[in-house]
């Protein structure tokens, strides 16, 4: 019995370390890759990750910037969030807003495996946005859940690992599930409502959570009234949470009202920090000037067959023309909102058919 227990831990070791394999990718393909990847990455490295524990861990990604948010129960799990994120590839900076929180007393009932196994199992069945995917459980031990089988996209495999991790009792998770490892347009951004024919949209026609936070970034992205590329988005289940840092309660208050209006969003709840901006001389902006450092940062971010066309009046920054892929489209408002001297965006690019 001792030998078997040590045989289902060594394979379970191997699972994550493959897992964290395709996660510490090579710095040269570091410079290129997706926000939403590597928010991804982090998600499913935290979810996998023996001495993570915590449930409560919201990740987002803006230009190679990672922002860890929530709660942990100890400073020993907070430094292994962190030090999970940074060896990601393609993160270039990271902020750890996790705070630490000492889990409350509670008298501990350890559900028996067979249960675990039985509630995981009809997790994942209830799940319609796992139609397509194959999984199951390959094993239980002390509440330590392995998950096998397959899945059309790296957004279903992150769904299945977070199921898992929501059921009562289980402790850890261990992912063999082969996945693609990449993130497809359809699985970053919809040009239209969720069909039947839409492969990453759920039975119901429910927006994905992927979906969600890319539509509530554009929404914040393209508005005046909010700081744009401070402000962080996740979501779960159409719960968005918003975090990070605003200057004023009018934009802390703007950013809720802006991603409460965004289709599929079931709540908002806004953890957003109210932080002063340092006095400091407000200097205006030449337009020239403004769309010249655009373009250059365009420029040097190197986008496949990207025709765009840039025009700035008054600090708002006109964005025309077309791209080949979603996340090319997401990456250019990123970066054309957070230049120097841009007050907000209007977005009017399209995707090459």
């Amino acid at each position: 019995m001792r030998s078997n227990s040590r045989q289902w831990w060594k394979r379970a070791v191997v699972g994550c370390s493959l897992l964290a394999g395709l996660a510490f990718s090579s710095s040269a393909f570091a410079a290129s890759v997706p926000d939403a990847w590597i928010t991804t990455k982090i998600k499913l490295a935290l979810m996998t990750t023996e001495g993570i524990s915590s449930n409560d861990v919201n990740v987002d990604t803006i230009d190679g910037r990672v922002t860890l948010h929530g709660t942990v129960g100890s400073e020993q799990e907070k430094a292994s969030a962190e030090k999970v994120a940074r060896d990601v590839a393609g993160v270039r900076e990271l902020r750890d807003m996790l705070a630490v929180v000492a889990p409350a007393k509670q008298d501990v009932v350890e559900a028996a495996d067979a249960k675990i196994e039985e509630q995981v199992t009809l997790a994942l069945k209830a799940d319609k946005d796992l139609a397509d995917s194959s999984i199951r459980v390959a094993s239980v031990n002390h509440g330590v859940v392995v998950l096998t089988g397959t899945t059309p996209s790296l957004s279903d495999h992150l769904a299945a690992v977070e199921d898992t991790r929501a059921v009562r009792g289980v402790r850890q998770v261990a992912s063999e599930i082969k996945s693609p490892d990449t993130l497809s347009d359809a699985e970053i951004w919809r040009s239209s409502e969720p069909s039947a024919n839409t492969a990453v949209a759920s039975a119901t026609g429910a927006m994905s959570d992927m979906w969600i936070t890319t539509a509530a970034k554009v929404s914040l992205i393209t508005n005046s009234e909010t700081p744009g590329t401070e402000i962080n988005v996740d979501t779960r289940k159409g719960v968005v949470t918003l975090f990070g840092m605003v200057p004023t309660e009018a934009s802390k208050r703007a950013s809720e009202a802006a991603v409460a209006k965004v289709s599929g969003v079931q709540q908002v709840r806004n953890e957003l920090q109210v932080v002063a901006a340092a006095a400091q001389k407000a200097v205006k902006a030449d337009d020239a000037d403004i769309k010249n450092r655009i373009t250059k940062r365009v420029d040097d971010a190197q986008m496949d067959n990207a025709e765009i066309t840039i025009e700035v009046k008054d600090g708002v920054a006109r964005l025309t023309g077309n791209v080949q892929r979603q996340t090319d489209r997401l990456q250019t408002l990123t970066i054309v909102r957070s230049t120097a001297g841009v007050r907000s965006v209007v977005d009017e690019i399209q995707l090459k058919g």
